[in-house]
């Protein structure tokens, strides 16, 4: 397991990326024909979601942005 201590600015900084990549993640899904493709941004899409619920779960005081 890997550890990293960040500051708060970090913190908010790090959580505004993955939700904007977030975000922007599931219009692509949405604009993608290939099965294949879909498929693997589905599961980038899990492992991000998933990354934030942890990362939230981290610091009690996060709120979405």
């Amino acid at each position: 397991m890997v550890r990293i201590e960040i500051t708060e600015e970090e913190f908010t900084l790090l959580s505004t990326i993955l939700e904007h990549y977030l975000e922007d993640l599931r219009y692509e899904i949405a604009d993608t024909d290939s099965a294949k493709f879909k498929e693997g941004l589905r599961h980038e899409q899990a492992q991000i979601t998933d990354l934030i619920e942890r990362i939230r779960s981290a610091h009690p005081a996060a709120t979405s942005a």
